[in-house]
């Protein structure tokens, strides 16, 4: 069984529609190409030569496992297009290839991930990013960055929905500090970049993108919920459950991230999420419910001493500049978008046991 579906990838790939083309003579190098979002992308690509079966696409794709598993990734479906390289991101600078886009995925996003593996963390984000971007200025590629909507923060009530030029409310000594700040760092990076270097490095901020192959050993909230489903075990909300977030279904996001790599005229920031509704995680619980046709045992537990504190009590953006620039709006409710990923998750999880 795929860890996507098959629909959701022709979904995005009509989303695109002539960006694909973009793409169709291109080399590219696609770091994290084993982790969620990495999946998707060498999905996309597939479908690229499928439909230009002529094409001179080449893809490098670069994975070290550090949070994902060479099982995500199903060798049988990999073309001869494809350069699948098992290493640290980092030996990519130093491929002979002239890549046209770069696309820097690799990063450890999990909570429990970086907050057990720091150095990692900074070290992905600041280290392997200099690199990748030096690599860009040489080959004059198209360069995409990975940040993420933590960078801000807990942002003052005021600063909800949050714009780009939203400055933060970090902090740089604290349980979530290795990954909020390295992400910030590598922003600058890629803005010195642009700024002295004429690299054309853009940055997106995903907003709780969600979807099929999603692993419970992400520890995130959904497939954290979907364990508990698949397998008829009670529902664990840390805290109070009065946090709040917006949920971005993964074709939505994939396509927002392509439009910013591929389209955006000068290099920038850009939030990629969907910015309603803003829900609390104990009506997501009960949104669950709904959709699922289930009642949803809940129970509220302490946070895990694994799970970093200073978790920001709401989070949603405000998706205005990419929407005016780049013509982006989601599609995927969360009502249809919970039904894809628990549909998903019901039948690949229990698979796990």
């Amino acid at each position: 069984m795929h860890t996507y579906l098959k629909e959701d990838i022709r979904e995005i790939v009509g989303g695109l529609g002539s960006i694909i083309k973009e793409f169709a003579d291109s080399t590219i190098l696609l770091t994290g190409a084993s982790g969620f979002l990495g999946k998707y992308f060498m999905a996309v690509f597939a479908e690229v030569k499928n439909q230009f079966p002529s094409s001179r696409l080449r893809v490098v794709a670069i994975d070290n496992y550090t949070t994902s598993n060479s099982d995500q990734i199903s060798r049988k479906d990999l073309g001869d297009y494809v350069e699948w390289i098992y290493a640290d991101a980092k030996i990519a600078a130093a491929l002979p290839d002239k890549f046209d886009y770069i696309i820097h995925a690799a990063g450890i996003a999990s909570p429990q991930h970086y907050r057990a593996r720091p150095l990692e963390t900074i070290y992905v984000a600041i280290d392997v990013t200099r690199d990748l971007l030096e690599k860009a200025r040489v080959d004059n590629a198209r360069f995409l960055f990975f940040s993420s909507s933590e960078i801000y923060g807990d942002p003052i009530a005021s600063k909800v929905p949050t714009r780009e030029d939203y400055r933060g409310n970090v902090s740089t000594r604290g349980p979530r500090a290795c990954y909020d700040e390295s992400k910030r760092l590598g922003e600058t990076l890629c803005w010195v970049y642009s700024e002295n270097f004429n690299v054309h490095a853009s940055v997106v901020r995903p907003f709780n993108v969600y979807g099929p192959g999603m692993m419970p050993t992400d520890y995130r909230v959904l497939p954290n919920f979907a364990w508990s489903v698949a397998n008829d075990k009670e529902i664990f909300v840390y805290g109070d459950g009065t946090q709040t977030r917006t949920f971005c279904y993964i074709t939505d996001a994939i396509v927002g991230f392509l439009k910013v790599l591929v389209s955006s005229k000068d290099p920038d920031v850009y939030n990629v999420g969907n910015p309603s509704p803003e829900i609390s995680i104990n009506d997501l619980v009960i949104k669950i419910g709904q959709v699922l046709g289930i009642k949803p045992k809940l129970r509220h537990i302490e946070y895990p001493t694994s799970y970093p504190a200073d978790e920001p009590l709401r989070r949603c953006p405000d998706i205005s500049k990419i929407k005016e620039k780049l013509n982006y709006t989601p599609k995927v409710d969360i009502d249809e978008g919970l039904k894809r990923f628990f549909k998903w998750s019901d039948d690949y999880y229990k698979r796990l046991k």
